[in-house]
């Protein structure tokens, strides 16, 4: 199975790079996990829009979403029958909120014409040789976070999450846990008393070590000054070597 990072960034994008945006192959499959801002730029460089079996959103922060305006307009959905068009996949309850805000872009059948749109059921889910299993994590609004698995390794991707039982399900046992690190510290993330959306590096590293994940790497983060700051918060909670994702860089999972 292999990852290729076509966007890291946290809502507010660092320089030049593109927001949540993970293209995840394996099992004859080919899936990408999220879609923000600039992605679909990414994607172009390597793939057209019909090459990919599905497009798996976590939650409608814009950070992970917004970009499915742009693939409307990459995607040659036109010339296909309803039934053959790309699948999009999002979260329970939420494909009338995506549709009403396509309707200040272009209508509200803006997205729905041009894709197949499915609200999956927390239940995994198959493409060829690849089982994607949503589970729910701790953030503002609802959020998934997926393990996919295929070619007997396992990928755990986190989406956006504070600490929560969901976040130790998600990653237990995973070959390679991407894991989001947006926090430098606690007070950028709560609106208080309100509940936390994010992870601190050394909590990333908690997560990682209880769940004996065999690799941990950081995504999510801020890094104009540099990442050494996450890596190194989260490698001394961890125990091991911690990862950074680059992006426009395919790991072997």
């Amino acid at each position: 199975m292999r990852l290729t990072v076509l966007g890291r960034s946290p809502a507010r994008p660092n320089p030049g790079e593109a927001c949540a945006g993970y293209l995840v192959e394996g099992g004859g499959a080919r899936l990408l996990l999220d879609i923000g801002p600039g992605v679909v730029a990414q994607l172009l460089l390597r793939h057209q829009p019909d090459e990919l079996d599905a497009v798996v959103v976590s939650h409608l922060h814009p950070d992970h979403m917004l970009d499915l305006v742009t693939l409307r307009y990459a995607y040659s959905w036109q010339r296909r029958p309803r039934e053959e068009r790309l699948r999009v996949i999002v979260p329970p309850g939420s494909a009338d909120q995506l549709n009403d805000l396509a309707r200040g872009v272009g209508g509200r059948r803006h997205l729905e014409d041009a894709f197949r749109l499915e609200e999956h059921d927390g239940r995994a889910m198959t493409f060829g040789g690849m089982a994607l299993t949503p589970v729910e994590t701790q953030h503002f609004i609802p959020c998934w976070g997926f393990r996919a698995e295929a070619d007997e390794r396992l990928l755990a991707y986190t989406a956006d999450t504070a600490p929560c039982d969901g976040l130790l399900e998600l990653a237990a046992d995973a070959d390679l846990l991407l894991s989001e690190a947006t926090l430098r510290s606690l007070d950028e993330d709560a609106t208080a008393p309100g509940r936390r959306g994010h992870l601190l590096p050394t909590e990333a590293g908690d997560a990682a070590r209880e769940t004996r994940a065999r690799r941990l790497m950081l995504t999510h983060l801020p890094v104009e000054n540099g990442a050494e700051w996450a890596r190194d918060a989260a490698a001394t909670a961890y125990g091991a070597a911690v990862e950074v994702a680059e992006p426009g860089h395919s790991y072997e999972v």
